[in-house]
């Protein structure tokens, strides 16, 4: 029992301690408010146009594309890319047609023949029946 209390003493003597010896806050420091004073004026120097000459064999100047420039360019690529849609529109639509009429020509072509059911080809789809699903025996 008197290890206890040793041991409540030293809790309570090590929180009041922490609270009493902690570091104390450190205070803002203020900068002194000084008047504003103006900038002097200072001249600035003058520059004169200096003409370059012009190099040769120099590489040649980059020519610098403007804004009105950019959007005509843009435009004129709208309307291909357009143009280009369109075009690809009219293939795929031919295309069907041409599938459209070639159906047509091949059901016409299926009706006019006659049938090839016959014997032998009921014989050859039953024996295939029995080779490539479950026999009949297997059957439910």
């Amino acid at each position: 029992m008197d290890s206890f209390w040793v041991i409540v003493l030293f809790i309570l003597f090590a929180i009041f301690s922490d609270k009493k010896g902690g570091k104390k806050p450190v205070p803002k420091r203020r900068t002194p408010d000084l008047p504003r004073r103006p900038l002097p004026d200072i001249m600035q120097p003058r520059r004169e146009r200096i003409e370059i000459p012009e190099l040769r064999g120099a590489p040649p100047q980059p020519q610098v594309v403007t804004m009105p420039q950019v959007q005509e360019r843009d435009e004129i690529l709208a309307e291909q890319q357009r143009y280009q849609e369109m075009l690809r529109r009219k293939k795929r639509q031919q295309r069907q047609e041409q599938a459209a009429s070639q159906s047509e020509k091949a059901a016409a072509a299926l009706q006019n023949r006659p049938s090839a059911i016959g014997l032998n080809t009921l014989q050859q789809a039953v024996i295939w029946s029995e080779i490539l699903s479950k026999p009949r025996a297997y059957r439910k």
